[in-house]
């Protein structure tokens, strides 16, 4: 998560999570690998599985998870724009600028600790729209709410 634009007039914040990404394609040729010696020792069935499952399921996760999210805020066009990039497609959703109350730091717990996603707070109608799908530890989701905030408040 990363500001990559920040004018009076438009703030643009990006989550890349090209880590994800290259270990899933790591874990992918490592099972590939597996599967290939398998199938050289004379384990038919055992080498297929693993080039199945063991190279499909990465490959599925991996394109299910890594998402380039971007979330434009433009005062000239008075919006907030939305965009997620996947293998799978195109995905955007514009609301009013006028709309966004705040952003905020939401918080999941559990038996393994607190982990953080940054979500936007819209008002009339009440909606909340999480910059990312997951939770991460780490201070990135303080630091662009903090960032959305400051260039709210220079605005008003």
């Amino acid at each position: 998560m990363k500001v990559i634009l920040r004018t009076d007039q438009v703030l643009m914040i990006e989550d890349s999570p090209w880590r994800i990404g290259i270990l899933m394609i790591g874990l992918a040729l490592a099972l590939a690998f597996a599967g290939m010696v398998m199938l050289r020792a004379g384990e038919l069935f055992a080498g297929l599985i693993m080039l199945l499952i063991g190279v499909g399921v990465p490959v599925v996760i991996g394109a299910s998870m890594v998402q380039r999210v971007r979330l434009t805020f433009d005062r000239a066009a008075g919006t907030v724009t939305r965009t997620r990039r996947s293998v799978l497609g195109l995905t955007q959703t514009t609301h009013a600028l006028d709309r966004l109350e705040r952003a905020r730091v939401d918080v999941s717990t559990d038996s393994d600790g607190s982990t953080y996603r940054m979500e936007l707070d819209f008002r009339d109608p009440p909606e909340m729209v999480p910059f990312t799908t997951y939770h991460t530890n780490g201070g990135k989701p303080e630091a662009m709410t903090r960032a959305v905030n400051d260039w709210l408040q220079s605005g008003r």
